[in-house]
């Protein structure tokens, strides 16, 4: 199969995601809003934050690493920020509840922070970052709780986890921008979207265990920070950002050998109220001349048309939407085969 894509409805996909959850004890709110979380980042082309993850999800919860059932609460809160205990829950359950408080309390503080400590892997980054756009504001979202997979600037050794980072600003008629990206050149993910494929790796992008480049999935390791120093520098700064300074697990400390503890993740958010800077309209019609502007740049030789952070997000959703998500076989077939031991069926 490998190389091979099938066409699934979204609909058909967020639905039976949804009921692999529900299967292991996740309460049917969660696990719709986790199973919708997930499909939009495959509705965006992110593959390697999508429903392909759910095998994990379900496993971690079978293995007691994640709780189907959390208690989140409040440890810290002020009229700007908040820490938010997510009791080991699904990532996707705990950070919307975490970006919706900070959305909530930057209405009236123009900005707030709201950091997330005991949770679990979130997905896509964006997905939060937009939640803040879609209500008028800048928003940023970063996470670290995942393994421990990134070298530092001139190492060989991997030493950080690859931490995202997002941010979504709001436009009017344009769509909003949204940067997200890994601190690592690469999600890690893509070593086995790469095998699923039968692809080769980009040039530059991993290393073996023993610190030499490569291109074979089948020995790739360790990421690469993006722009070398600089990405070195992000990822570092996000794993203290949503570790350290929230008193969860810094990078460096974490280890998956012991699958029934739970791995904390943890998440930290920013939503910026633009109104207490200019008028929203204002602002909104700004951002769609500036995006106008650097569309109609000229593109490079070989480029076939200058886009801004997320644009091409926004098209690959608006094409699978009307088509369908090109999901890998390989990837589908493990879903059902999840869904046959759980009882839930696939129509695909």
């Amino acid at each position: 199969m490998a190389g091979q894509e099938v066409r699934v409805d979204h609909q058909e996909l967020e639905r039976f995601c949804a009921e692999l959850l529900q299967a292991v004890g996740v309460p049917a709110e969660d696990a719709a809003l986790t199973a919708s979380i997930q499909v939009e980042a495959d509705l965006r082309g992110v593959y390697s934050h999508g429903s392909r993850a759910l095998p994990r999800y379900v496993r971690n919860i079978r293995h007691a690493s994640s709780n189907p059932t959390p208690k989140i609460t409040l440890r810290e809160e002020g009229p700007a920020y908040a820490l938010v205990d997510g009791d080991y829950g699904l990532g996707q359950v705990v950070a919307t509840r975490a970006m919706s408080l900070a959305i909530e309390k930057a209405r009236s503080s123009i900005v707030a922070a709201v950091g997330v400590q005991r949770s679990s892997h979130y997905g896509a980054a964006a997905y939060y970052a937009v939640m803040a756009a879609e209500a008028g504001m800048v928003g940023f979202s970063t996470s670290v709780g995942g393994g421990v997979n990134q070298a530092a600037y001139g190492g060989r050794d991997a030493v950080l986890g690859n931490s995202p980072l997002a941010y979504a600003i709001p436009a009017g008629e344009e769509r909003p921008i949204v940067l997200d990206m890994a601190t690592g050149i690469s999600a890690h993910g893509k070593i086995q979207l790469a095998k699923n494929a039968g692809e080769l790796l980009p040039e530059g992008y991993f290393m073996t265990t023993a610190g030499e480049d490569t291109c074979d999935p089948a020995v790739a390791a360790v990421v690469l920070p993006t722009g070398g120093p600089k990405g070195f520098g992000l990822a570092l700064t996000m794993d203290i950002l949503a570790g350290v300074m929230l008193g969860d697990v810094a990078a460096f400390r974490r280890n998956r050998r012991e699958p029934d503890v739970p791995l904390s993740a943890g998440h930290f958010f920013l939503a910026l109220n633009v109104a207490g800077f200019r008028p929203l309209d204002e602002f909104k019609a700004e951002v769609d001349r500036e995006i106008r502007h650097i569309r109609a740049s000229r593109p490079r030789v070989g480029v076939e048309r200058v886009c801004v952070p997320g644009e091409l997000e926004w098209l690959k959703k608006d094409e699978q939407l009307a088509h369908g998500i090109a999901l890998a076989a390989e990837d589908l077939a493990m879903l059902k085969a999840l869904g046959e031991e759980l009882g839930v069926e696939a129509d695909w």
